[in-house]
């Protein structure tokens, strides 16, 4: 039991250890000026994501089947 606990924990270090990469990514992006359309945390087939208007018009964030990895799409 205490094992599979240990993997769950790891697996949620491990999404957000991701999710506080993509938003440094996503934070410099709109500090210059650059359109972030997407946030994404994970890979493969996408189990969630929502639409956020902004200054810059409109990102999609998201959370993908596969914790290990992420990425955000920048136009800039």
């Amino acid at each position: 039991m205490m094992f599979a606990i240990g993997i769950v924990l790891f697996a949620l270090a491990i999404l957000l250890s991701v999710a506080l990469h993509e938003c440094g990514h996503m934070w410099v992006a709109r500090a210059t000026g650059m359109k972030v359309r997407r946030y994404f945390v994970g890979f493969g087939p996408t189990l969630w994501s929502t639409f956020k208007p902004n200054k810059l018009g409109q990102t999609e964030y998201g959370l993908k089947a596969v914790p290990l990895g992420g990425f955000c799409d920048i136009a800039g």
